[in-house]
């Protein structure tokens, strides 16, 4: 992993691509979306409710389980609180209590995310700025362990991974090896442009890992058959332990570390101005430190008597 010193880490990450799971072509695109997939008395859960509602990374696995998981879910929800209802829960007082608090947590989250929204200018971060922090910092960002940069080919044949090793030898581009050779070529070609903590380097095909720590740089490794499919990897680049890493790594980072500081300034200085209004305006009565000591002991005496 990547490390800073005073206890900055930095967790690099596969940027997953957003998938668009409905489009309005078809003319029956709307009348689908009002389609009810479940009702619980006069309540009813429609298919746009449900995608509305369903994280997208698990819409992205697999739609139809999670509609289907989501509309149980939903259900037992409805026959819950129905239930809750029907004893008159919703009538205790330590019901309302606990709907205040939520309220307050509610409108104080609301406030924070109105106040960054009317100063989401401010928030920007362009890349000199994040680049100005790298480079005023740059001696405490360090690798912890070694990171590589390989290439990685799968193939459904022997015949295919021979020759796909032939051809990279031979001088061909690595681009025209993937299209022609691999079982996922985007995926492939764009992974071999990243760098990858040798840790987690394939970790889960061990055999590819190891020849990865043992190959040198350009070199292929022998043919391994794994699951059904062929593989070999070339190590391309090496990053040792304790090296800086690349810039262009840390942008993300950075940028969110710099967001995160102009929203807790910007937040503080509104509540602070607010705090300050309202001591003005005589809105705050507080009792002092000394009758506060004085209220507890003698709650802790009568606490103790009874």
């Amino acid at each position: 992993m990547i490390t800073c010193t005073n206890t900055i880490k930095i967790t690099l990450g596969v940027i997953t691509i957003s998938l668009l799971l409905l489009s309005g072509c078809s003319p029956n695109a709307e009348s689908d979306s009002e389609t009810v997939l479940a009702t619980v008395r006069s309540e009813t859960l429609t298919l746009d409710d449900a995608l509305e509602q369903i994280p997208e990374v698990a819409l992205r696995d697999d739609t139809l389980r999670a509609v289907e998981s989501f509309k149980e879910q939903w259900i037992y929800s409805k026959i819950t609180v129905n239930e809750a209802r029907r004893l008159q829960l919703h009538l205790d007082r330590s019901f309302r209590e606990r709907v205040e608090r939520l309220e307050q947590q509610l409108l104080e989250d609301m406030l924070v995310e109105y106040v960054l929204a009317e100063n989401s200018d401010e928030l920007a971060i362009s890349r000199d700025e994040a680049q100005n922090y790298f480079q005023v910092h740059r001696d405490k960002f360090v690798l912890d362990e070694k990171y590589l940069r390989f290439r990685h080919l799968t193939t459904n044949t022997r015949t295919e991974i021979d020759n796909a090793r032939r051809d990279l030898m031979n001088g061909i581009s690595w681009q025209d090896v993937v299209s022609t050779y691999s079982v996922n070529p985007v995926l492939q070609l764009r992974e071999s442009k990243q760098f990858w903590p040798y840790s987690m380097a394939l970790d889960d095909i061990p055999v590819l890992n190891r020849y990865l720590g043992v190959i040198g740089i350009t070199e292929i490794s022998p043919i391994l058959f794994h699951n059904g499919q062929y593989h070999f990897v070339q190590l391309m680049e090496e990053r040792a332990e304790g090296d800086p890493p690349d810039f262009e790594w840390l942008i993300p980072q950075i940028r969110e570390w710099l967001k995160l500081e102009k929203s807790q300034r910007i937040t503080n200085t509104y509540k602070r101005n607010l705090y300050l209004q309202a001591e003005s305006n005589n809105d705050i009565q507080r009792l002092s430190k000394e009758n506060t000591e004085s209220a507890l002991k003698n709650y802790t005496r009568t606490s103790e008597s009874n």
